[in-house]
């Protein structure tokens, strides 16, 4: 039924306190909703779209790219979700590993999708210091992009008092067509 009366951000935002309202103490993670309306009712916003196990330029735009632009936003309006560092036999462990090690120390949510037949000895070692690093808050001061202003995938970052670098390229570079 439409109500002409009421804007459809008034809508959302009554649509997202219902929601929380019935969530009761749980955690409301919010996935496509409208991040500003949804600001004080849910408590993890999943703010970009889909990484992926299967092809590692989907992560880096995607899950990357997330965390360094909507970044600003954490710890504002919600705790900040960039999506899930894969671990998988088709990706390679070195890009993963790199992207695991920022949200660990962004202090953003950190959320993994493990293939089984990818855990190792150093993966498993990896995914242990991220979740502790995780746990205690990330690195204090968080993480910031450095060079956001001149490309579509930061690498170099400001993490507490260090400046890190991450290569993010694939040995051929990144796919220019959709991924």
């Amino acid at each position: 039924m439409s109500d002409r009366s009421r804007t459809s951000a008034e809508i959302l935002v009554r649509l997202y306190g219902t929601i929380a309202e019935a969530a009761g103490d749980a955690v409301v993670i919010g996935c496509n909703t409208v991040g500003h309306l949804s600001a004080g009712l849910v408590r993890v916003q999943r703010c970009g779209d889909d990484t992926s196990g299967r092809s590692w330029e989907r992560t880096r735009r995607m899950g990357v790219n997330t965390l360094a632009f909507r970044l600003a936003q954490h710890q504002r309006f919600f705790t900040l979700d960039a999506d899930c560092v894969p671990c998988t036999p088709q990706t390679d462990w070195r890009l993963n590993r790199q992207f695991l090690d920022l949200v660990a120390r962004s202090g953003t949510a950190l959320f993994v999708s493990v293939d089984p037949a990818a855990r190792t000895d150093r993966t498993g070692a990896d995914l242990a210091a991220a979740v502790r690093l995780t746990l205690d808050g990330g690195t204090p001061g968080g993480v910031e992009p450095l060079d956001w202003l001149s490309t579509t995938a930061p690498r170099r970052w400001r993490s507490g008092a260090e400046t890190l670098v991450y290569d993010w390229a694939e040995p051929w570079g990144a796919a220019p067509l959709a991924v």
